[in-house]
């Protein structure tokens, strides 16, 4: 009998062998697009199910934005990031969230680029209309939804965004880096906004029944943290420590994943005391994922580990091949591990290099190790 995505990330995140490595595809839309003529079927899900990919479930919570709806004129169109949002579009290429938060659409419509936010300027958080927890949209189905995931066979996320990530977009990044630094006042204020609203959104989807929380946003750069090691261990840690320890009172049982990019050594040991259990991606041009699986492999699932800088884009279909052996011999061989390329793979890598990569996970005979 074929064991199901969920069962696979049970025994994995227990450090048990499972039948084959999990994998997880997320590509950008021209890739997928790429994938469906590739191998000439109709939909991305039928690809999946030729890849191997795991299917996760996943549920959400939205936050009410009246004025935003009331304001909002179109919905973006393309495939660069945030398209599909409705938006106030204050020309043809700049627009607005519902954060309040700026951004450029690039000449080649491929990427964005954040242009400004409602904090900018601001002398003191007061001055935003920060939504609270009275803002989140209940959704009364919401467990049910959770449960007929899981009877299908998925694993359940549940995700908010790193506080750090809405932070900086709404006060800017500059800015917000001078604030930890200086103007801790204005920091605390605004963190303790941020997860009154984000801290209820996670203790919702907890409730709910969700195998796992994910936080996701950057913190990191390819070298080290945005901030010193410290400030995030004195405004950070102990926040995020506090929301994943409530989340945990709820269901003892919850599993708690980290998202960013970039070196996060600094701070490994504290993001494994506080209670993060899956770290995705270790970037490979960022922290070596072998040395990860030596120094906290028995603690934690390694999320990620393939090269979007050097071998999807530059590599042959063989090397994409090869990095899979050398990551699941050198990184999988006691479970601990889920293979997924380190980004959203780009429009610009090779189709070849994607399906080469991810037929080696499916293919690839743990019993052999």
């Amino acid at each position: 009998m074929e064991i199901t995505p969920r069962e696979r990330m049970k025994m994995v995140i227990n450090h048990e062998r499972p039948d084959r490595t999990p994998a997880v595809l997320r590509a950008r839309p021209e890739v997928n697009r790429a994938l469906i003529e590739y191998f000439g079927v109709k939909d991305i899900y039928e690809v999946h199910k030729i890849l191997g990919t795991d299917g996760w479930g996943g549920v959400h919570l939205d936050i009410s934005f009246p004025e935003f709806e009331r304001k909002a004129n179109t919905i973006l169109e393309g495939d660069f990031p945030y398209a599909g949002s409705k938006v106030i579009l204050h020309d043809k290429d700049i627009f607005e969230d519902c954060w309040g938060i700026i951004r450029k659409i690039g000449k080649d419509r491929k990427y964005v680029q954040w242009v400004s936010g409602p904090l900018v300027n601001a002398r003191d958080p007061d001055e935003y209309n920060f939504p609270g927890p009275e803002s989140i949209i209940e959704d009364e189905k919401l467990p049910r939804k959770v449960e007929e995931q899981k009877k299908s066979g998925l694993w359940v996320s549940g995700s908010i965004t790193q506080p750090f990530t809405l932070a900086w977009e709404l006060r800017g990044i500059e800015n917000l880096l001078i604030d930890y630094a200086i103007n801790h006042d204005f920091l605390e204020k605004l963190y303790d906004k941020i997860y009154l609203l984000y801290g209820e959104m996670a203790k919702k989807l907890t409730s709910a029944g969700i195998d796992q929380l994910r936080i996701v946003g950057d913190i990191a750069m390819q070298d080290r943290l945005f901030m010193r090691p410290e400030w995030w261990r004195k405004i950070d840690k102990v926040r995020l420590a506090k929301l994943i320890s409530e989340c945990k009172e709820i269901n003892p049982e919850l599993h708690i994943f980290l998202h960013s990019d970039g070196n996060l050594w600094e701070i490994m040991d504290d993001l494994i005391e506080i209670g993060f259990e899956i770290i995705d991606p270790i970037q490979p041009e960022c922290m070596d994922p072998v040395e990860v699986k030596k120094r906290y492999g028995d603690k934690i699932v390694l999320h990620g580990c393939g090269s979007l800088q050097k071998t999807l884009p530059f590599g042959t279909p063989e090397d994409c091949r090869e990095e899979v052996r050398y990551l699941i011999r050198n990184c999988g061989y006691n479970g601990g591990l889920v293979l997924r390329i380190s980004n959203a793979i780009g429009f610009d890598v090779p189709i070849e290099n994607v399906v080469a990569w991810y037929e080696e996970v499916r293919n690839f005979n743990l019993s052999k190790l």
